[in-house]
Parts: structure tokens; C-alpha cells; sequence
């Protein structure tokens, strides 16, 4: 179980530990991989996530990915990268939570994901929690969290 203390100080203005969907960049299931990679290299994001026609997380998507969905035995088909679909070549290894998941969950699937998608009830994409704010938040904690437990003391 979390502490309280470094929880509030962990989720302390939660709005901003959490990207809205409508900021996040995604491509959809049926793009081609030229349309991925074109995303991908004009975000200069490692990996995207990648939703179908309902909006829901399909998978997640990389350059690495799209290289490997292109090549022959020996060489790389570029032409492949205007034929094949994003749902051809994605990874279907993605964290998804629901946005109203608890802190401990957050921290075990940051450890081997760099973002976690957020999904509502009904499974529609709502957002990402990087592992980078997170940390940013960890060191926050790190150097503050003197004055916080005195806070909490009196």
C-alpha cells in the first residue's frame, strides 16, 4: 500500500499528470505504415498509440515495428510502406487502464511501458500517463519531501 503523504503529493494537480486524448497523438488500425511513420517522425514520439474505428485501443505502434513489417528476408521492401495497414505490423502490447485506476497500478505497468493509454468505461481512448511525468514527480518528491511530512506533522 502507498502512503497517503506521497500519494497527494504524487496525484497533486492530477490534470496535468494526465495528456487528454485529444492532445495525444494516434493513427488508426487501418492507416497504412507511411502514415505511421509520417506521425511518428513529425512528433518525434518513440511509440503511438494506435485505436480502431470505435476510438478504443487497437495496439501501439513504432518505428521499430514499421522497419521490421516491411522487410523481406534480406533487405527492406519501402514500397511495402503504402501497402501494409498499421494492424498489420503493431504491437497489441500495450497498458490500458481505466481512468479511474489506482496509483499502486500506475507505478507497476510504468516499470515495463513508457506510456499507459486511459480508457473510460466503455473502452474509448481518454489519455496517456508517461512514465517521464511520473518521474518528474518522483523527483519532485525526492527533494521536497522534507517540508511535506513537517506539513503533514503539524
Amino acid at each position: 500500500m502507498i502512503s497517503q503523504i506521497i500519494e497527494d503529493i504524487l496525484l497533486d494537480h492530477e490534470e496535468n499528470l494526465i495528456i487528454d486524448g485529444h492532445k495525444v497523438a494516434t493513427v488508426r488500425a487501418e492507416n497504412t505504415c507511411l502514415h505511421a511513420l509520417m506521425i511518428l517522425n513529425s512528433v518525434g514520439y518513440s511509440s503511438i498509440p494506435v485505436l480502431d474505428r470505435e476510438g478504443r485501443v487497437a495496439g501501439q505502434i513504432s518505428t521499430p515495428l514499421i522497419f521490421s513489417g516491411i522487410k523481406d528476408e534480406l533487405q527492406y521492401n519501402w514500397d511495402k510502406l503504402a501497402e501494409r495497414r498499421v494492424s498489420e505490423v503493431m504491437s497489441t502490447n500495450v497498458a490500458v487502464l481505466d481512468e479511474n485506476c489506482a496509483l499502486e497500478d500506475i507505478l507497476h505497468n510504468l516499470v515495463n511501458h513508457s506510456f499507459l493509454c486511459l480508457v473510460d468505461s466503455g473502452g474509448f481512448f481518454r489519455g496517456i500517463i508517461t512514465r517521464r511525468e511520473l518521474l518528474k514527480r518522483v523527483n519532485y518528491l525526492a527533494h521536497e519531501f522534507d517540508r511535506y511530512t513537517e506539513m503533514y506533522s503539524n
